[in-house]
């Protein structure tokens, strides 16, 4: 399990996690600060920095273009999930009601209803909307 940091020039602060629990903790610690918290989860990487989700793969690009758009003072966690861990239908990002995942790849704000799906990850325009439209 490990997280990262890096900061845009824009301020938006892009953390990436593996693991449930590293990523409660990041998003609970983050709700305190009151800028806008959004969350990538997708289908984790191999050695060669491919994803087993293909739809993730297609979202990829979308929203890392999207981020450079996003608000200013706000966050963006990438959580990468393994596919056994994603497999099991008892995973704790399908069962948690602030995640409740069905598909991946899943963008959402978070403690927010706005959150895209799937294959809807892929579309800028939605990406976009999501990034800039408030509560």
């Amino acid at each position: 399990m490990r997280a990262s940091l890096v900061r845009f020039a824009k301020m938006v602060v892009k953390h990436k996690v593996t693991g449930y629990e590293e990523f409660t903790k990041l998003a609970e610690s983050l709700e305190s600060t009151g800028e806008p918290v959004h969350i990538l989860f997708t289908g984790s990487k191999d050695e060669n920095g491919e994803s087993w989700c293909p739809y993730c793969v297609k979202a990829a690009p979308v929203v890392t273009k999207a981020l450079e758009s996003a608000p200013e003072k706000s966050h963006f966690i990438t959580v990468e999930i393994e596919r056994p861990f994603w497999k099991d239908l008892n995973c704790p990002y399908r069962k948690d009601p602030r995640t409740h995942l069905v598909f991946l790849p899943t963008l959402l704000r978070w403690r927010s209803p706005q959150r895209l799906d799937g294959s809807q990850c892929a579309n800028a325009d939605l990406v976009d909307m999501l990034f800039q439209d408030e509560d």
